[in-house]
């Protein structure tokens, strides 16, 4: 009887340099387009009041001025343009708090430096009532002068649902005065049907 001869399957070999190449070109590609955001002012933690009603508008990606209400009734003042930032809080990273009442100091000053029980990583610029006007006109003058006029700052304001409604009608004398009179108010969608 005669042996059975065994068949030997030829190896697989695979090369892997252009799937090597491949994956380095789509890394750099990534790497090279990535946008990288700052800490922005959704470090500051509030609870935004519920609305029924839903606007389908929406916001634009970029050239937004966002102004963040805290309970303890203070206004941050924020940009999303980080050369705009720079030139008007000498920081690329700056934002301003505004606290409305006189007397009052702001909770970053109160606490020394922490927010919510956070830690205030950015740098921050205290701002009296005509220095928070002059920010707010400085900000759009800014951005206008870095586009050559072409765009102007979107106002979006983010309230928390324990602020003070005085501090909402001192903001909207300050818009008033300042003329900022086109601003979008953020709110929660309510969860079920509306009564």
């Amino acid at each position: 009887m005669k042996k059975a001869r065994s068949i030997k399957k030829p190896g697989v070999n695979i090369d892997m340099t252009p799937l090597v190449d491949v994956i380095m070109l789509l890394l750099t590609f990534f790497m090279l387009v990535a946008t990288f955001k700052a800490e922005s002012t959704d470090a500051i933690e509030i609870k935004l009041p519920e609305s029924v009603v839903t606007d389908t508008t929406k916001l634009p990606e970029k050239d937004i001025m966002t102004l963040t209400l805290t309970k303890a009734g203070d206004v941050f003042i924020d940009v999303d343009n980080y050369k705009v930032r720079e030139e008007v809080f000498g920081d690329a990273f700056g934002i301003g708090v505004f606290h409305p009442d006189s007397v009052g100091k702001t909770e970053y000053e109160e606490t020394g430096g922490i927010v919510n029980g956070k830690k205030f990583t950015r740098k921050v610029t205290i701002l009296d009532r005509a220095q928070f006007e002059k920010t707010l006109t400085d900000l759009r003058l800014a951005l206008k002068n870095s586009t050559g006029g072409k765009s102007d700052f979107r106002i979006v304001l983010k309230g928390d649902t324990e602020t003070d409604y005085g501090v909402v009608e001192d903001l909207m004398d300050i818009f008033k005065k300042t003329k900022n009179t086109r601003f979008a108010l953020v709110t929660d969608v309510k969860s079920g049907s509306p009564e």
